[in-house]
Protein backbone atom coordinates (compact mmCIF):
# COMPACT_ATOMS: atom_id res chain seq x y z
CA UNK A 1 0.00 0.00 0.00
CA UNK A 2 1.55 3.32 -1.10
CA UNK A 3 2.01 6.13 1.86
CA UNK A 4 0.57 8.97 -0.28
CA UNK A 5 -2.32 8.55 -2.95
CA UNK A 6 -2.68 9.35 -6.02
CA UNK A 7 -2.50 13.24 -5.91
CA UNK A 8 -3.56 13.80 -9.72
CA UNK A 9 -7.01 14.78 -9.55
CA UNK A 10 -6.82 17.59 -6.56
CA UNK A 11 -6.70 20.63 -8.30
CA UNK A 12 -3.70 23.07 -8.27
CA UNK A 13 -4.68 26.68 -7.21
CA UNK A 14 -3.84 29.69 -9.12
CA UNK A 15 -4.52 33.13 -9.48
CA UNK A 16 -7.83 34.42 -11.25
CA UNK A 17 -7.97 36.39 -14.42
CA UNK A 18 -7.44 40.51 -13.56
CA UNK A 19 -10.85 41.93 -12.27
CA UNK A 20 -13.17 43.09 -9.79
CA UNK A 21 -12.93 40.79 -6.87
CA UNK A 22 -14.38 40.46 -3.06
CA UNK A 23 -11.58 39.35 -0.35
CA UNK A 24 -11.72 38.42 3.02
CA UNK A 25 -8.99 38.04 5.74
CA UNK A 26 -8.56 35.03 6.77
CA UNK A 27 -5.10 35.65 8.68
CA UNK A 28 -3.81 39.00 9.24
CA UNK A 29 0.23 38.52 11.21
CA UNK A 30 3.01 41.22 12.41
CA UNK A 31 5.60 41.05 9.69
CA UNK A 32 9.30 42.62 9.93
CA UNK A 33 11.24 43.02 6.73
CA UNK A 34 14.80 41.41 6.98
CA UNK A 35 15.83 43.46 4.07
CA UNK A 36 14.86 46.89 5.15
CA UNK A 37 14.42 46.69 8.87
CA UNK A 38 10.65 47.83 8.37
CA UNK A 39 7.85 46.49 10.05
CA UNK A 40 4.23 45.73 8.63
CA UNK A 41 1.32 44.11 8.68
CA UNK A 42 0.61 40.85 6.28
CA UNK A 43 -3.37 39.97 5.21
CA UNK A 44 -3.85 36.87 4.01
CA UNK A 45 -6.79 37.23 2.24
CA UNK A 46 -8.96 34.40 0.82
CA UNK A 47 -10.86 35.42 -3.09
CA UNK A 48 -14.37 35.00 -2.13
CA UNK A 49 -15.98 32.84 -4.26
CA UNK A 50 -13.34 31.63 -6.18
CA UNK A 51 -12.79 27.91 -4.53
CA UNK A 52 -9.61 26.85 -6.85
CA UNK A 53 -7.63 30.77 -6.02
CA UNK A 54 -4.21 30.96 -4.70
CA UNK A 55 -4.31 33.13 -1.54
CA UNK A 56 -3.23 36.40 -1.99
CA UNK A 57 -0.96 38.05 0.60
CA UNK A 58 -0.59 41.81 0.52
CA UNK A 59 1.28 43.77 3.30
CA UNK A 60 1.05 47.01 4.90
CA UNK A 61 4.20 48.23 5.70
CA UNK A 62 4.60 51.16 8.42
CA UNK A 63 6.76 54.39 9.00
CA UNK A 64 9.14 54.80 11.41
CA UNK A 65 7.65 53.14 14.46
CA UNK A 66 9.27 51.32 17.43
CA UNK A 67 13.23 50.05 16.67
CA UNK A 68 12.77 51.08 12.69
CA UNK A 69 13.53 54.45 12.57
CA UNK A 70 15.67 54.90 9.02
CA UNK A 71 13.27 56.95 7.27
CA UNK A 72 13.38 60.38 7.04
CA UNK A 73 10.02 62.61 7.63
CA UNK A 74 8.85 62.53 4.30
CA UNK A 75 9.31 58.67 3.72
CA UNK A 76 8.01 58.07 6.94
CA UNK A 77 4.78 59.99 6.38
CA UNK A 78 4.00 58.48 2.82
CA UNK A 79 4.59 55.02 4.52
CA UNK A 80 1.93 55.70 7.14
CA UNK A 81 -0.45 57.86 4.49
CA UNK A 82 -0.63 54.49 2.14
CA UNK A 83 -1.42 52.11 5.71
CA UNK A 84 -4.21 54.92 6.43
CA UNK A 85 -5.58 55.20 2.83
CA UNK A 86 -5.80 51.47 3.28
CA UNK A 87 -7.71 51.57 6.77
CA UNK A 88 -9.85 54.17 5.20
CA UNK A 89 -10.54 51.67 1.76
CA UNK A 90 -12.00 48.93 3.66
CA UNK A 91 -14.02 50.83 6.08
CA UNK A 92 -11.63 50.71 9.47
CA UNK A 93 -11.31 53.74 11.34
CA UNK A 94 -7.67 55.56 11.26
CA UNK A 95 -9.12 57.58 14.37
CA UNK A 96 -7.91 54.99 17.28
CA UNK A 97 -5.49 51.89 17.88
CA UNK A 98 -5.82 49.14 15.34
CA UNK A 99 -4.94 45.72 16.38
CA UNK A 100 -4.24 42.59 14.29
CA UNK A 101 -7.65 41.16 15.32
CA UNK A 102 -9.71 43.85 13.47
CA UNK A 103 -8.08 42.71 10.38
CA UNK A 104 -9.81 38.83 11.03
CA UNK A 105 -12.62 38.38 8.56
CA UNK A 106 -12.69 41.84 7.18
CA UNK A 107 -14.02 42.02 3.76
CA UNK A 108 -13.85 44.20 1.07
CA UNK A 109 -14.11 44.26 -3.14
CA UNK A 110 -11.06 45.45 -4.87
CA UNK A 111 -9.63 45.23 -8.54
CA UNK A 112 -6.73 42.73 -9.08
CA UNK A 113 -3.80 42.56 -11.46
CA UNK A 114 -1.82 39.53 -12.33
CA UNK A 115 2.02 39.32 -11.75
CA UNK A 116 3.73 36.41 -13.74
CA UNK A 117 6.34 36.29 -10.87
CA UNK A 118 9.35 36.88 -14.14
CA UNK A 119 11.98 39.69 -13.77
CA UNK A 120 12.48 42.18 -16.61
CA UNK A 121 14.62 39.19 -18.39
CA UNK A 122 11.48 36.72 -18.57
CA UNK A 123 13.61 34.50 -15.65
CA UNK A 124 10.86 33.01 -13.19
CA UNK A 125 11.80 34.69 -9.56
CA UNK A 126 8.62 33.08 -7.85
CA UNK A 127 4.95 31.64 -8.80
CA UNK A 128 2.37 33.67 -10.68
CA UNK A 129 0.24 35.59 -8.15
CA UNK A 130 -2.72 38.16 -8.20
CA UNK A 131 -1.95 41.69 -6.30
CA UNK A 132 -4.35 44.47 -4.97
CA UNK A 133 -4.45 47.20 -8.11
CA UNK A 134 -6.93 49.16 -6.24
CA UNK A 135 -9.62 48.76 -3.74
CA UNK A 136 -13.54 49.41 -5.18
Amino acid sequence: MSLIPNLSEIPDLAPVTPGEYDLRVIKAQASHSDKTGRNGVLLICDIIGEDEASNLMHTLWFGNDGQYKKDDEDKSNLMWRMVKDFLRAVGLSEDGEIELADFDGLEFTCELSFNDGTDDEGNAEYAPKNEIKRIV
